[in-house]
């Protein structure tokens, strides 16, 4: 089987094919896999670390995590407007949360890969099914062939634009500025995640390992804004300035180069993933907001019911994969919209609906959010 795309969902799938027993190759066009020029974390959740479980790496993700109890959300105003108790939650579940680093994940899953397994410098440029198995060929030349392709290559898939045409992904009106800050441990009250809602803006802050903060600064605009512009901290500090701390000061305390500015994109689900012998998983399937900190979650729920439900399987796979995404539709498709919603609720800014909002959190997020959310991440994979 190829797997095309060495991020969290393509190294997942391979993991998990190969503790399958399914003999796999997994290709990526970045010339160093793992290599990542955007800081950022992840949380993990107790579906993701259940998911994990299954490979064997939840209590490696435990290590190289710091654990999260609760996450609280605020006005940007001070206002306190609701807590969960996350980590009690997770208990429950027979689980935990914890925030990780982007590099500390991937190194991890490469880890459980063998980095000598992958093949870097691979950029995909088209493949062909012929009923028979799948060949796939890279910019280089090489051409590889396998019993079935997975595209994992992110949100502009060359896999999924074959299969489902090629249509840009849809912005979502905002650019996530973010980073991890080292000695920072200081800063956040240990356990805690913290997201503040503004005008047309929100920020969102939790620890990694090593005592280093993870902090997302929001801001809705043209997609143009993002990037690395130079005078960018300067802008975010003006716009943050007077938010509850320690937003201000945990941008004061970063270097202007380690702030990188991500415009988010997604895309409206769909009714079928794959054709033939060929699927997608990650990005290239499900793109969704960051509102509800499920992507990364969801892209190892793929990989790892992919390898699961492949198992044993002789001859043509075509009836498996199509099984796997219909189960994965269903689980992905509410996440995604979920996010949207929140997302377009998250962009407004004038202060009377601004203050309608808090309202309405001060209320759903205690109560239909919270109990939403304890269902997403109990589900069963």
């Amino acid at each position: 089987m190829l797997v095309v795309g060495a991020g969290i969902g393509g190294l997942t799938a391979f993991v998990a094919l190969r503790a399958a027993g399914v003999d796999a190759a997994v290709f990526e066009q970045a010339e160093q896999a793992g290599a990542t020029l955007v800081g950022g974390g992840f949380h993990i959740w107790p579906n993701g670390v259940k998911a994990l479980r299954e490979l064997g790496l939840d209590e490696t993700a435990r290590g190289v995590g710091a654990r999260i109890e609760r996450t609280e959300y605020h006005s940007y105003r001070g206002r306190k407007l609701a807590q969960w108790p996350v980590g009690e939650i997770a208990r429950s579940l027979d689980a935990f949360d914890v925030g990780i680093g982007r590099a500390e994940l991937l190194a991890m899953l490469l880890g459980a890969a063998g980095a000598e397994q992958i093949q870097s410098g691979a950029k995909l440029v088209d493949f062909d099914d012929d009923g028979y198995g799948v060949t796939a060929r890279f910019a280089d030349g090489r051409e590889e062939r396998g019993d079935a392709l997975v595209g994992a290559d992110g949100l502009r898939s060359v896999v999924r634009a074959k299969l489902l045409g090629a249509a840009e992904p849809d912005y979502v009106g905002y650019v996530q500025w973010q980073t991890l800050i080292e000695a920072a441990d200081q800063l956040l009250p240990d356990g805690v995640e913290r997201v503040t809602f503004g005008p047309g803006s929100r920020a969102v802050m939790h620890h990694v390992s090593g005592g280093r903060l993870f902090w997302a600064c929001v801001l809705y605009g043209p997609a143009s804004d993002g990037g690395r512009p130079p005078g960018r901290k300067a802008r975010l500090l003006e716009l943050f300035r007077g938010w509850p701390e320690p937003i201000a000061t945990a941008i004061e305390a970063t270097p202007e180069e380690q702030i990188n500015g991500l415009p988010v994109f997604d895309r409206k689900p769909v009714a079928t993933w794959g054709r033939g012998r060929v699927t997608l998983l990650g990005d290239a399937a499900h793109p969704m907001t960051t509102n509800t900190s499920q992507g990364g979650n969801q892209a190892i729920e793929d990989g790892v019911l992919l390898g699961r439900m492949l198992k044993g399987v002789q001859g043509n796979p075509s009836a498996t994969l199509r099984a796997y995404e219909q189960r994965r539709i269903a689980r992905t498709t509410p996440l995604v919209q979920n996010s949207r919603f929140i997302s377009n609720l998250n962009a407004w800014r004038d202060p009377v609906r601004v203050l309608l909002r808090d309202n309405l959190y001060a209320v759903v997020l205690g109560r239909k959010a919270l109990k939403d959310q304890r269902k997403a991440v109990a589900a069963p994979l």
